[in-house]
């Protein structure tokens, strides 16, 4: 008979395996379907239409990775019962931010759709294609990051597991801060496939079609910062891991706070992609064009700004 803890791992290296996942099944599904009507034109181009679509492979990757760490660190793999319901929910919160972040692979698949349908146009934009599909990749590197950062600190690397349940909560709320809001790269790939298109029309447009990419990505950096403070105040990577249960509770409603106000970027990037195409069609639609773009971000400020809010009002900062 399992315990409660290792039962909530088991959970956790689920969501982890299973939400990346599907985020990189669906976006190598995007760029596999341009990449099947390029082929079918020119069946040369197979080889490099096949290394863009590999690209949204590496979030499953990653959710695989931390997977299997989980059950493998805290022993349910073997059959280990003894497990903290501290560490479950730690393993939890780890899970939710890498699985949740691998749907950043569907903004990616957007993306290298883009670059793949331009391989027909102008094959040697497949540098900057590149480039531009990479951009969505960087959030899930951040889910990752917050994953391995609890999984350490938790002590599942190390054997010496928390036994603080609070700080097993905040680790769910700074996996749903970094996790949900990776959700955000869809916006991301959204404005990098219109500045790939405009990159193959005119070259020049490379710049500025970096610009607006780059854009959808503030509200990615907003939840890795809710996280990594989230995971420093709540005791986990300071040391201190004295913490009420009323608190750890109030932790997570920061971590939704940040995480979903972060789906602003959605709505960023798509006008950020009619920005970079209004842009390349005249040049001094840019500083408009970057206003329009902006307008969106105040959404995701705001709920950055309630998640400190709610830190402070915590007296967690003190």
């Amino acid at each position: 008979m399992i315990s409660e803890g290792a039962a909530l791992c088991a959970i956790a290296a689920g969501i982890a395996v299973g939400g990346a996942g599907l985020g990189s099944g669906i976006g190598t599904g995007i760029s596999g379907s341009m990449g099947a009507r390029v082929v079918a034109k020119d069946s040369s181009k197979f080889s490099k239409a096949l290394m863009l679509q590999a690209l949204p492979q590496t979030q499953g990757i990653y959710g695989l990775l931390i997977a299997v760490l989980i059950i493998v660190k805290t022993g349910v793999i073997s059959g280990s019962s003894e497990i903290p319901i501290a560490t479950g929910l730690a393993c939890l919160g780890a899970g939710i931010a890498v699985g949740f972040a691998g749907f950043s692979a569907i903004g990616q698949g957007i993306a290298a759709g883009s670059g793949i349908l331009a391989l027909s146009e102008k094959e040697e934009t497949i540098g900057k294609s590149m480039v531009f599909s990479i951009l969505p990749e960087t959030q899930a590197i951040y889910g990752l990051l917050i994953a391995i950062l609890i999984l350490y600190f938790s002590g599942v690397m190390s054997g010496e597991l928390v036994e603080n349940v609070p700080v097993g909560l905040g680790c769910i709320g700074a996996g749903i801060a970094v996790g949900v809001t990776k959700l955000s790269a869809m916006g991301q790939g959204t404005a990098a496939s219109s500045a790939i298109a405009s990159v193959t029309e005119k070259e020049e447009m490379f710049g500025k079609g970096m610009v607006f990419s780059v854009l959808p990505e503030t509200q990615a950096i907003y939840g890795l910062l809710i996280a990594i403070l989230i995971l420093y105040f709540t005791g986990l990577l300071s040391g201190n891991v004295s913490l009420e249960y009323a608190t750890g509770v109030a932790v997570v409603g920061a971590g939704f706070a940040s995480g979903i106000a972060g789906l602003s970027a959605i709505g960023q990037g798509i006008t950020a992609g009619g920005s970079i195409t209004a842009t390349s069609k005249n040049s001094e639609a840019f500083s408009k064009g970057m206003i329009f773009s902006v307008m969106s971000e105040t959404f995701a400020i705001f709920g950055l700004l309630i998640a400190i809010l709610i830190l402070y009002g915590l007296n967690l900062f003190g």
